[in-house]
């Protein structure tokens, strides 16, 4: 063991009878222990949710969708996409702003998705178990807010329309009555209150005025190899049509929870921070009732970077140990909670019936980094103090 880690251990919290540098310095690892601890949770926390809801806005939309496109290539995007190795899946779709309107009355502007009926469970994860397509029968799909404002279940019938979509330049537009085949509930963004499923045979006969598909939901052999493929979807179409994955879609939604995320870790730096003043405190205090033993080290021939060594080891045995307690208790949390669940959430309230938690390597070496530059930083400071005690002045204030 070297010299100055010897006598920095000898020193650790002032030693027997040290009185307050004993009670801050357990102050500072206490405080460095809440500090990492509510900086691994909160992290953790706030992945799980954004993990959740990138999740279920896949598994709405698909990984890649491409869209704009012109009419006259639609089918030779559609075959390029089928021999490309990389996507495993491909739905076709029409998008229309619309009108619902049902027996009673009740009026609804909607966003409609004309899409294969027989591909709509095996391509869209709408949490149903199954959809009895008929072939001669308009169909379709609404989320459970819609349907509690238009009062109708699972059998009803509706009509549907699409004004901008009218034959003819006086008149009604062509109205549809379709019947409710099921009801989704995906509890991310406005779809449950938004969105509209029809067949894509009868968006076609709905949607007068367009003249083929909008686009392609995709899905990808390996979600990893997202970028690569949409660049290579880009370069290969051109101006002829718009790649997006599903995080281009919701830039907006993702940046502000990267945004919430960043000022989480911000804020609650600030209670590592406090832990760290005290921590300098405590060093000082330590200092100042180990002044005589540090004036005869100094008068042995101990030099003063020997002096400041020990100060610096000595705050980073105190602040480490509430560092290293805080992220072991919360990374175990984070795994008991992934494997038992044992912090549930009310299923009502919100989409998932367990508080999600996720960490990565990177956020679990990113607070400890956090954790340990304040630490050396408050023992440097302390240090730097110690190293102005002279060995004579040392020896002659101790009484």
């Amino acid at each position: 063991m070297r010299f100055s880690t010897y006598i920095a251990k000898r020193f650790m919290l002032g030693g027997k009878g040290a009185g307050t540098s004993r009670f801050t310095g357990w102050i500072a690892i206490i405080g460095m222990a809440i500090g990492c601890f509510a900086l691994i949770i909160s992290i953790a926390v706030l992945n799980g949710f954004e993990l959740q809801v990138a999740d279920k806005i896949i598994g709405f939309e698909g990984d890649l969708r491409i869209s704009k496109i012109k009419p006259s290539i639609a089918e030779d995007i559609y075959n390029h996409l089928k021999s490309d190795n990389n996507i495993s899946q491909i739905v076709p779709f029409m998008e229309r702003k619309g009108i619902v309107l049902t027996n009673s009355n009740s009026v609804r502007m909607v966003s409609f998705k004309a899409v294969p009926f027989d591909k709509i469970n095996e391509f869209y994860n709408l949490g149903l178990d199954s959809i009895i397509v008929k072939d001669n029968t308009p169909q379709l799909l609404l989320g459970t807010l819609l349907a509690e404002r238009l009062q109708v279940e699972v059998g009803d019938n509706i009509k549907i329309m699409s004004p901008i979509d009218n034959p003819i330049q006086i008149g009604l537009p062509r109205i549809l009555n379709v019947e409710v085949a099921g009801i989704f509930q995906i509890d991310v963004l406005d779809y449950d209150d938004r969105i509209v499923f029809i067949p894509l045979k009868y968006g076609k006969q709905l949607f007068l005025r367009k003249k083929s598909v909008d686009g392609y939901d995709t899905r990808l052999v390996n979600r990893n190899n997202i970028d690569v493929t949409k660049e290579e979807l880009r370069s290969h179409f051109g101006s002829n049509a718009r790649i997006e994955n599903w995080e281009d879609i919701h830039e907006g939604l993702f940046n502000a929870m990267r945004m919430e995320r960043i000022g989480a870790i911000i804020v609650l730096s600030l209670i590592v921070l406090v832990a760290a003043f005290n921590l300098t405190s405590t060093l000082v205090l330590v200092t100042y009732q180990k002044i005589r033993e540090i004036g005869i080290l100094r008068t042995l021939g101990a030099s003063a970077n020997v002096i400041k060594t020990i100060i610096i080891k000595q705050g980073i045995l105190i602040g480490g140990i509430g560092a290293v307690v805080g992220i072991v208790l919360s990374v175990g949390i984070v795994i008991l909670q992934n494997y038992l669940g044992f912090l549930p959430l009310p299923q009502d309230i919100y989409a998932f019936n367990k508080l999600p938690m996720v960490l990565s390597v990177r956020d679990v070496i990113i607070v400890p980094f956090i954790a340990f530059l304040l630490i050396i930083l408050a023992s440097y400071i302390a240090a730097k103090r110690a190293m102005l005690i002279e060995p004579k002045e040392a020896v002659h204030l101790e009484k």
